[in-house]
């Protein structure tokens, strides 16, 4: 298997006959969710972490299979407070201006999401909160069973409702 990286986010795979032969496949019997799994184990192997979801195009002839891949990366970033005394202190941490941000309460833990880009707040955040998984999935269930608090400007809000 030939991996070449194409910057942090994307990668070409080759696979060679003998590298599918191992794994019991051909490259006519090779679905797409087969190139997903050996991509998945290719992005490990260059150390390409994987945060988002993964697109791929596959491409199977008689030599092995060419494989994109290209992972895109989260919109938002979710983390979640055990208190509102923790998401007090992350606010006040934040620098003005503070970054658009939604709150929501889901199993007795506040939720706080803002864009995926604010890499500064992001690292602030960390000290006072986890962050959680970003996929369809967490994003859904939120949607469906979280309540909302606050949306849009939920940080600045907080602090005007708090003060110190």
């Amino acid at each position: 298997m030939t991996i070449q990286p194409i910057g942090s986010t994307s990668m070409a795979l080759y696979i060679t006959p003998s590298d599918l032969e191992e794994r019991g496949l051909t490259p006519a019997a090779l679905t797409l969710e087969g190139a997903l799994e050996l991509t998945q184990s290719a992005f490990r192997q260059a150390g390409l972490t994987l945060e988002g979801s993964i697109e791929i195009e596959a491409y199977p002839d008689a030599w092995g299979v060419l494989v994109f891949a290209h992972v895109r990366r989260p919109d938002r970033v979710w983390f979640s407070f055990d208190g509102l005394e923790e998401l007090l202190s992350a606010a006040r941490a934040l620098p003005e201006p503070r970054p658009s941000a939604d709150l929501l309460w889901w199993e007795g833990r506040y939720w706080l999401s803002l864009p995926a880009g604010e890499s500064q707040s992001i690292a602030r955040l960390w000290e006072f909160g986890r962050e959680e998984e970003t996929g369809s999935h967490q994003e859904a269930r939120l949607a469906e069973y979280a309540d909302p608090v606050l949306r849009g400007d939920a940080l600045t809000a907080l602090l005007e409702y708090f003060p110190v």
